[in-house]
């Protein structure tokens, strides 16, 4: 049997409605329902926090938080000499930054300093947060790294770097899939890296309608999400199918849903898309379709795709990044950009009901490996190894 373990989560910040910050939560609880003790940190508070406590209905989550810094953290780089010679007080402002990462480390070294060292483990997981868990005392308790991102977006970003220079030595550094894992093997030099996939938030059950006609998509409404992508896609299948009786529907919010509203006018699809917000309801929502689609730029570990599959989508995606293809074995893949295949291989399925039914049926089972349970007994097995 396991031992019980103090198990220490930090991030950036904890507080925001972020992907890293929804993992951190999810996993705190699932570790949690393990039976160990798992205290979340963020390194710093944010403007405008989301209320997670509300989703608890007593409105207590059932792991312990703390912040190293009450407001937010702003970044202030070391300048180069010939401007410290010109603006001393660029050295000054960068010397109280340091000055103020040192005091956050040292609460860090407080938080865990009562802990049980012989089975404690801390997991970072941004890079950012690295800097303070460096300059901590962590009192021996062995430390695992994360990267929530591909590696060719880290190493695209000072990311990258920061990944090769603050996770070498640690005893694991685990990346979202085993491609990417293999990148920072053999591309970055890496040699801890493994890889540790999302759990799925919730039972992988089906229940979606392959015969309701509506394709569903789903995220922030941003640049690297494509939806302006996806539109110029779904006006090729609009065109090709006059009077058809499907729908796109798009839920999510962001600062691209004006342009995106117009783009659907200028298209001439506006009447057969509609943009229903965001929502907390994940799974109702995509339930409501028969069909899931992805036209993202670029993407980590899209838990879209895992919570598609598990209500029972097909999905159609572009090939953005490693988390994608691992994700989507029973799927439609194309080629990132291109949305004329896209809409091809969207139509396609549209049009052959027994197709759609298939990959519906297959859809849950296909998740079925990143079910809680099963990443939780993987996360034990990586707890285990540190601790030799």
């Amino acid at each position: 049997m396991a031992p019980i373990r103090d198990i220490v989560i930090v991030c950036n910040n904890i507080d925001e409605a972020g992907g890293a910050q929804r993992w951190a939560r999810s996993m705190g609880e699932l570790l949690s329902g393990e039976g160990h003790r798992v205290l979340l940190i963020g390194v710093a508070g944010v403007a405008n926090p989301h209320d997670y406590a509300a989703e608890y209905e007593d409105g207590r989550p059932p792991y312990r938080t703390a912040l190293l810094h009450e407001k937010p953290v702003h970044v202030v780089h070391r300048p180069a000499i010939d401007v410290r010679l010109r603006h001393p007080r660029a050295g000054l402002r960068h010397r109280a930054y340091l000055s103020l990462q040192q005091e956050g480390a040292d609460r860090l070294s407080h938080l865990v300093g009562s802990l049980d060292t012989e089975n404690a483990v801390i997991i970072c997981v941004q890079v950012f947060a690295m800097e303070w868990i460096a300059k901590a005392d962590t009192h021996g308790i062995p430390v695992i790294g994360m990267s929530h991102e591909s590696y060719a977006a880290s190493m695209a970003s000072s990311r990258g770097t920061r990944v090769k220079k603050l996770y070498t030595g640690l005893p694991r550094f685990v990346a979202l899939t085993e491609q990417d894992a293999s990148d920072w093997t053999t591309k970055g030099g890496m040699n801890n890296a493994a890889s540790m996939p999302n759990p799925l938030p919730f039972p992988a059950t089906g229940g979606a309608d392959p015969d309701a006609h509506v394709c569903v998509a789903l995220g922030r409404l941003s640049q690297e999400k494509g939806f302006d992508l996806l539109l110029e896609a779904w006006s090729y299948v609009a065109k090709a199918r006059p009077g058809s009786d499907w729908r796109l529907k798009i839920y999510g919010d962001g600062p691209d849903r004006p342009a995106l509203e117009a783009q659907a006018a200028a298209l001439g699809i506006a009447s057969s898309v509609s943009f229903e917000g965001a929502t907390n309801q994940v799974p109702e929502a995509l339930r409501s379709g028969s069909i899931f689609v992805s036209t993202s730029r670029a993407e980590g570990f899209p838990m879209t795709l895992l919570e598609a599959q598990a209500c029972g989508l097909p999905c159609v995606a572009f090939d953005c990044a490693p988390g994608v293809r691992e994700i989507l074995q029973d799927g439609v893949l194309v080629s990132l950009g291109n949305t004329e295949a896209f809409a091809d291989r969207l139509g396609a399925l549209m049009d052959d009901d027994d197709l759609r039914g298939a990959l519906a049926k297959a859809a849950p089972d296909s998740v079925a490996r990143y079910a809680p349970d099963v990443i939780a007994l993987r996360w034990e097995r990586l707890f285990a190894l540190v601790h030799r």
